[in-house]
């Protein structure tokens, strides 16, 4: 009996020792493993250094005005660091205080390529964008108000009771990458 209850006392003390090892926790901690941090690109969009547009220029039927303006992703040296859509309205209008000069056909043109046309009031809507790029881009817009002469009309819209008005907005929005 003094054998067995060695042996039993023997085989407790194994089983403990090995469920000892085996079910111990070991644990392990590396601080500041990876550290790192974000910040902002860029994001420029300024009137360029092309603006001609004035108040109460004079048109008569047959004439032709032009005004440009223009845009840049650029100040200075710092460049947008971003792709750009760019959504550009004209609104054409009434001048205030005034009815509109109705045949006038208002055109917007970048270089010689003509963006959209209206006759009358309302808007031109154009989209354009700067794509993204290492260097500075400016675009160059040109406004192009034509009164097409109808002898028939013409009188209808002479004096200083007629004017048109004509704003440009312009608005940039980061391209999404996908």
């Amino acid at each position: 009996m003094k054998k067995t209850l060695v042996i039993l006392i023997l085989l407790v003390l194994i089983v403990f020792s090995v469920n000892s090892a085996t079910l111990a926790l070991y644990t392990t901690t590396i601080d500041d493993l990876a550290e790192g941090s974000v910040v902002a690109k860029e994001f420029i969009l300024l009137e360029g250094g092309t603006d001609t547009f004035t108040e109460n220029v004079k048109i008569a039927p047959t004439e032709t005005k032009t005004m440009s303006f223009s845009v840049k992703n650029y100040n200075g040296e710092v460049i947008s660091e971003t792709a750009m859509d760019l959504d550009i309205t004209v609104a054409i209008a009434a001048a205030s205080g005034k009815s509109a000069i109705e045949p006038l056909v208002v055109t917007v043109k970048k270089g010689t390529t003509a963006l959209g046309t209206n006759t009358g009031t309302g808007t031109i809507t154009i989209d354009d964008g700067f794509a993204l790029n290492t260097t500075g881009q400016e675009h160059t817009y040109t406004v192009e108000i034509n009164w097409p002469s109808n002898d028939l009309v013409d009188i209808n819209y002479a004096g200083a009771g007629y004017g048109t008005a004509l704003t440009v907005s312009v608005t940039g929005t980061q391209e999404l990458e996908l």
